[in-house]
């Protein structure tokens, strides 16, 4: 530090005299003294004219108010960052060495920024500085002002700045936009992009925040809108232009409500059929019951049609093959299983029996000759006796054909 003072004995017009005199170049360093946080501001000189300024070091002001402007895309502003993250270069000379943004549009935000900045060290109430001759501007964009110049706008901003905190107290303050207008309203598109951002909750120091374009220029745009009647500063005392408008509605419930007044037609409500009583309920059918089929025997109603017929000697008509195959029905199966009857003698024997031919033997009066007994006492020691029918076996008796043929039609039908 070459030159350092305090700003109560050396004003800080007086300074810059002395470096644009001299024709230094360097950062002249700033602080803010009794301020919380502790605050610290630059001002950039080349060869004794300025280059550039700041009010706040710990903030990129001049990235702010371009992105603010929307003069750059995210993957510009992405690349530019990465870049001065390495050290050396600032992201506006980034963006700038890149082509990302307009020459001319970032050397007018530059001056707007730096007369801004000047603007707001000249308010410091009280300040420490010092200069060097070291320090580099990373952010240096090619800017050269006279130093006259910029502390003739900021003074001139400084004596105007009485008449817009009239309008718009201090950057706490809070902006709403009143919903009921009595003229109609014609604004600039600099003013319309102010307007998009005030919703009732931002403080003016947000604003300046989001749009990057200082305080000086958004207070005046802010001061320009609240004359005209096209915002209002908000406070404790404000009343709330929607809750007046819920309240008052609120008043007209009981004439809505149809306590005063005529009745509003009633809508009819859709009819709904009434449910069945279930407390008697309606008895579900029997289930009828089927006579005992072929299968509930142990034996499919095709295996008994065949048995039936080979018993009679009748061959399978053709096709019966594949209905004797059912693949998809199940047998009927009885809750109680009925053997069939033992086999008994028909009351009519056919001929050729050997009951036929043992009662034709006998007389009229039912005697029997003893040749005739004799004949058929030898075929019967003759021929080999039948094996009894196990229980559950179709016998191959002619006689029990018929009742044979009327279960297998009762078992089919119940299948």
């Amino acid at each position: 530090m070459n030159l350092e003072g305090s700003l109560d004995a050396f004003g800080l017009p007086d300074v810059f005299a002395l470096l644009a005199s001299t024709g230094k170049s360097g950062g002249l360093l700033l602080r803010a003294t009794g301020a919380s946080p502790q605050v610290e501001g630059v001002v950039w000189f080349r060869e004794g004219r300025v280059s550039g300024a700041s009010s706040d070091r710990s903030r990129a002001s001049l990235v702010r108010r371009v992105v603010g402007s929307g003069a750059v895309d995210d993957a510009a502003l992405r690349q530019a960052v990465a870049r001065a993250a390495g050290g050396g270069i600032g992201v506006a000379r980034a963006l700038l060495e890149a082509g990302a943004v307009e020459p001319e549009l970032l050397r007018q935000a530059a001056t707007d920024q730096t007369v801004d900045a000047v603007f707001d060290l000249l308010r410091w109430p009280a300040g420490e500085f010092g200069f060097d001759q070291a320090a580099v501007d990373v952010d240096d964009v090619g800017v050269s002002l006279d130093h006259a110049r910029v502390l003739a706008e900021a003074q001139a901003r400084s004596e105007a700045w009485a008449q817009l905190e009239a309008l718009v107290p201090s950057r706490d303050s809070v902006l709403a936009v009143p919903v009921v207008l009595h003229h109609d309203p014609e604004v600039s598109r600099d003013e319309w992009a102010l307007l998009a951002l005030v919703d009732g909750r931002r403080r003016v120091r947000d604003l300046v925040e989001l749009t990057g374009a200082g305080q000086f220029a958004v207070t005046t745009t802010l001061a320009h809108l609240v004359q005209r009647g096209l915002l209002h500063v908000r406070d404790a005392s404000t009343p709330d232009h929607v809750g007046v408008v819920e309240r008052r509605l609120a008043l007209l419930a009981p004439v809505e409500g149809g306590e005063v007044g005529a009745h509003a037609p009633a809508q009819a409500e859709p009819v709904v059929p009434a449910l069945p009583d279930r407390e008697h309920p309606v008895p579900a059918p029997a289930a009828a019951t089927l006579p005992p089929g072929p299968g509930a025997q142990g034996i499919t109603a095709a295996a008994a049609l065949a048995a039936a017929r080979a018993a009679q000697g009748v061959s399978a008509p053709a096709g019966a093959g594949a209905l004797a195959r059912p693949a998809a029905r199940r047998e009927v199966v009885p809750p109680r299983p009925e053997p069939f009857l033992p086999g008994r003698r028909p009351e009519h024997p056919e001929p050729g029996e050997p009951g036929h031919a043992a009662r034709a033997a006998t007389g009229t009066g039912g005697a029997v000759s003893g040749t005739a007994v004799e004949g058929a006492t030898a075929r019967a020691l003759s021929e080999p006796v039948a094996e009894a029918v196990p229980e559950g076996v179709i016998e191959r008796d002619p006689g029990v054909n018929r009742s044979l043929l009327l279960r297998l039609i009762a078992g089919v039908r119940g299948l």
